[in-house]
């Protein structure tokens, strides 16, 4: 049986403004017998002078997904209702754990990376995804110029995408195709790259890149003005980006010496992802199967919160 998520949202009285904020506000409580579990507070009663001091209540069982790591990861830009409840049906299972907000232990949040511990997650999924597509990877080191982002959902980490932009050191892309980015350079281009982006394979894949993305290109470009983005990816996913978010290749194939396997440079303007939002972002539910990640981006008023979020985290770098 399914049943509409609208119907859900207003039989347990959560508004069109706070669909995101299902998660309970009561604050959790660690016990020794396992994670953190939300309990209910309110005003006590007081016992009888004889009666001895009641037991205190069990809590409930532990939730399905463990909770986000202990160690601060980030600054939050942004903060949905988790990844399967994003569908416009309920199966029987999810609906009642939607009924019961405190077993929800978060939703689907995206986070500028400004602590060690949210570096080394992202670090350490990198790691994870690339070894099993037999890439080798470098130690993520502190640099000025990469920005990274890390996507969770219901705690648990799900993806992340690195930005650098470009400077007098250049970019990692220089490497193989320095001809070609100095082209773009010479013609006004003001240059940034997308890198070390990983997905956990467990997860629906299209949010979760279509919110990375999203949020790479509104600190890039809006924010810090850039005008193109170039990313280095395996030949046989040339098509995946070019239907994703239009980017086109500018490069030959030639072969990465930093993770092992061949390459391919791609480039899109913003401009052209600027477009695809403007057209079809919050609309995936009304274009049918699509490949493109537009229709799975923010809708404009969200847009408008996530930029403003996104503005006060990265202040200063």
């Amino acid at each position: 049986m399914k049943t509409s998520l609208r119907n859900v949202l207003r039989r347990i009285g959560v508004g069109k403004t706070s669909r995101s904020k299902i998660a309970a506000t009561t604050p959790a409580r660690r016990t020794s017998a396992g994670p953190a579990t939300r309990t209910r507070t309110g005003p006590a009663k007081v016992a009888a002078k004889t009666a001895p001091p009641a037991p205190r209540r069990a809590t409930s069982a532990a939730p399905d997904h463990p909770a986000a790591p202990p160690t601060r990861t980030g600054e939050t830009v942004v903060d949905h209702r988790a990844l399967r409840f994003h569908g416009l049906t309920l199966n029987t299972p999810d609906l009642q754990r939607l009924e019961n907000a405190p077993d929800i232990q978060g939703g689907f949040k995206i986070r500028v990376a400004r602590h060690a511990g949210g570096r080394r997650n992202a670090e350490v999924l990198v790691d994870r995804r690339y070894a099993t597509r037999g890439y080798q990877t470098t130690p993520m080191r502190v640099d000025p110029r990469l920005s990274t982002f890390i996507a969770y959902d219901e705690g648990l980490l799900v993806g992340t995408v690195s930005v650098r932009l470009d400077s007098a050191k250049g970019l990692s892309a220089d490497e193989l195709y320095r001809d070609e980015l100095d082209a773009l350079r010479r013609k006004g281009a003001r240059l940034c790259e997308f890198t070390r982006l990983a997905v956990d394979r467990t997860v629906a894949s299209k949010p979760v890149l279509a919110g990375l993305f999203h949020v790479a290109y509104l600190y890039a470009s809006v924010i810090r003005e850039f005008t193109h983005a170039v990313i280095e990816v395996n030949p046989r996913h040339v098509e995946f980006y070019r239907k994703a978010l239009g980017f086109e290749p500018i490069g030959e194939e030639r072969m990465n010496k930093r993770v092992k396997a061949p390459a391919v440079l791609l480039c899109v303007p913003f401009a052209t992802i600027a477009e695809g939002l403007q057209r079809h972002a919050g609309k995936h539910g009304q274009s049918g199967a699509t490949r493109s990640l537009f229709p799975y981006g923010f809708p404009p008023a969200e847009e408008m919160g996530v930029l403003g979020r996104l503005r006060e985290r990265t202040a200063g770098t």
